[in-house]
């Protein structure tokens, strides 16, 4: 059996947002195929939050170079871990996870300067990789990968399901301060029989509840925190309607975990979303800068007409499967593997 290493700089298990469970889902199937070697920050690491992550998984990495080289293939979800591997001349193949500048929205100040920077790296991944895959739209010398999605949650009854949710980084981008004003906006009638529920953790956490504060709403707008995969996917099964309204976006892991339970989406039409939310079958779009009451026609519009939304999200989700995706990904692993000398297709 062909061993592989994994890069991903936070741990599946502590990391948030969507690349976390790309990876832990991709595992259970990829894991029937090769011996699987994690490159992850250790935990003592993960807590820091004064150091850019990727800063220290950078040099993580370039300390970790000699027990890299003797895997038959590096699988890296990190643009800093494929850049360190390409320097070595080590064979990977890279899975972009968003088709924006990594560092384009970064938290600490100084980020927007290291923007070039990051631009450089990803030509080189580019030019480096065996493959690349691009988990948003389309995206020139990558092929597409879709989210694999792999759950046991039951799809709920429509009769029985209550609240909105939104699933995500609390950060700059995912525009949630948006949906809580849209989420305000809407009938009493409707505010009283759906909670605006937020998973997720982030920068903005305080801001947004004491904005919800503001509003009167904080005994409507409900804060999750950061769930495990298994109990995001559960709550979500349980809501009416996930909400979105992000600036940007690849395509969201927890846009295809609702419709992998049958519950419509809205969200702006961004990214790759528009392949897979179809307007007045399994969801509603809005564009980027829409107006409030675009974004609540749209919910009217799903609510009114519920069940067959809810049907049609179903439906769609079946392409998600983590078995057809990961199925697929062997595959092009094994080709590659099996060169003598893999070079770049």
């Amino acid at each position: 059996m062909k061993s592989i290493a994994v890069l991903l700089t936070n741990s599946f298990e502590t990391s948030y947002g969507g690349i976390g469970p790309f990876v832990k889902n991709l595992d259970v199937y990829l894991s029937d195929h090769y011996h699987l070697t994690y490159y992850s920050l250790p935990q003592s690491f993960e807590k820091v939050t004064l150091i850019p992550h990727r800063l220290m998984y950078f040099f993580y990495l370039l300390f970790s170079i000699s027990s890299l080289r003797k895997f038959d293939l590096i699988l890296s979800h990190s643009p800093e871990g494929s850049y360190v591997v390409s320097l070595f001349k080590i064979p990977f193949v890279h899975i972009f996870h968003g088709n924006g500048n990594p560092v384009s929205k970064s938290r600490f100040w100084y980020g927007e300067y290291f923007a070039s920077i990051f631009e450089h790296i990803q030509g080189i991944i580019k030019r480096s990789a065996q493959m690349c895959y691009t988990v948003g739209e389309s995206l020139i010398g990558a092929k597409k990968i879709l989210n694999p999605i792999s759950h046991s949650v039951t799809v709920k009854d429509y009769a029985s399901r209550t609240g909105f949710i939104f699933a995500g980084r609390l950060e700059n981008g995912k525009r949630i301060d948006e949906i809580i004003r849209i989420y305000a906006e809407l009938p009493l009638a409707i505010r009283e029989l759906n909670s605006l529920y937020i998973a997720g953790k982030g920068s903005l956490k305080e801001s947004l509840e004491h904005q919800a504060d503001l509003l009167k709403i904080n005994h409507q707008v409900i804060f999750l925190g950061n769930l495990a995969n298994h109990e995001l996917i559960e709550g979500i099964s349980k809501k009416k309607i996930m909400l979105m309204a992000s600036e940007n976006e690849g395509f969201p892991m927890s846009i295809a975990e609702a419709l992998s339970v049958g519950v419509p989406v809205v969200s702006t039409s961004v990214g790759d979303i528009p392949s897979f939310i179809s307007p007045h079958i399994n969801g509603e779009l809005v564009n980027k800068d829409f107006k409030r009451e675009e974004y609540l026609v749209a919910i009217h519009h799903i609510l009114d007409n519920y069940s067959n939304y809810a049907k049609s999200a179903l439906i769609s989700g079946g392409v998600f499967d983590a078995y057809k995706v990961t199925q697929s990904l062997v595959n092009d692993l094994n080709a590659i593997m099996s060169q003598e000398n893999p070079v770049k297709k």
